[in-house]
């Protein structure tokens, strides 16, 4: 078994936005990384490009690990509170991520999917990831990055990057050798991308 993240993002509650830190107390005095067997690391932040958006980010020692939390009383018992933070149903992903630690504790995480376009292979993405890792190696302002295929989504490759900044990312990727591979991604699947400022959970 290998380790999980788990990304959420979702539309948040006027609640939550008024007074994040309250109902976040109230969750994780019912549930700590101390009492979740398998739990080891959560952040939390919201969206740069539209705050009223936010993500969590949840690191699992397994997906068996978080299934079986799932299962507890313990789960059961911040959904109460959990429903008042989220408007409508959050969206959530499964990734296998390397170590991510540096990322998510970066100024600023960019979060990007690349959906292949129809009757694209992952093998016509994967190089070109690869390639664009090599190339971010040693820029300034840059907290490194993790790259897999989404599980149960094997079309779709998320990446994390950790940023100095949000103007740091776009001046990196505006021109040069990193902008003609992106140009090259968007010819094999699409992108969504947006910025996050996380935290870990206290």
């Amino acid at each position: 078994m290998e380790p999980v993240t788990k990304i959420m993002h979702f539309k948040t509650s006027s609640s939550y936005l008024e007074d994040p830190s309250r109902l976040i107390s109230e969750l994780t005095t019912t549930c700590s990384a101390g009492k979740i067997d398998g739990f080891s690391k959560a952040y939390l932040g919201f969206e740069v490009e539209d705050p009223t958006n936010a993500f969590w980010v949840f690191e699992w020692e397994s997906l068996a690990a978080h299934d079986a939390y799932r299962q507890t009383e313990t789960f059961k018992a911040i959904q109460a509170t959990a429903q008042k933070i989220y408007t409508g149903q959050p969206k959530h992903v499964f990734v296998n991520f390397s170590d991510t630690s540096r990322i998510f504790s970066a100024p600023v995480t960019e979060l990007v999917t690349s959906t292949l376009k129809e009757g694209v292979s992952m093998d016509k993405l994967e190089p070109l990831v690869t390639q664009f890792q090599a190339k971010l190696e040693g820029t300034p302002n840059f907290y490194g990055s993790s790259w897999a295929p989404v599980i149960d989504k094997p079309n779709v490759m998320y990446g994390v990057l950790g940023w100095e900044s949000v103007q740091a990312h776009r001046d990196t990727v505006s021109s040069g050798p990193l902008k003609e591979i992106i140009d090259q991604v968007k010819e094999v699947a699409d992108i969504w991308l947006v910025h996050a400022i996380l935290a870990p959970s206290k």
